[in-house]
């Protein structure tokens, strides 16, 4: 039988950057449907035009989203906690 090990492990809540991600990148095509609604009214804009403005906002807002995900995660790093766990091993 070996004996229970205790370590100091650290808690702390992270956000996940996969989900602030694709939160950006659904922001981004809403804005990138209603600038293509303004900007394009009667006068026959080409659908390349409105392709490439839905790429460049699907970036951004995938470079918001993650920007915001690494600027909380740093935040949360302040608030770290520590706790002592018993590693228990099993037969």
């Amino acid at each position: 039988m070996s004996k229970d090990k205790t370590e100091t492990v650290a808690i702390r809540r992270a956000p996940k950057f996969i989900p602030f991600m694709l939160t950006g990148i659904g922001v981004g095509a809403v804005v990138a449907i209603i600038l293509s609604l303004t900007i394009t009214g009667s006068d026959g804009k080409t659908a390349g035009f409105i392709t490439q403005l839905l790429v460049y906002c699907l970036g951004l807002g995938a470079g918001a989203g993650i920007a915001l995900a690494a600027i909380l995660d740093g935040l949360t790093t302040k608030s770290t906690k520590t706790a002592q766990a018993n590693k228990v091993s099993s037969k």
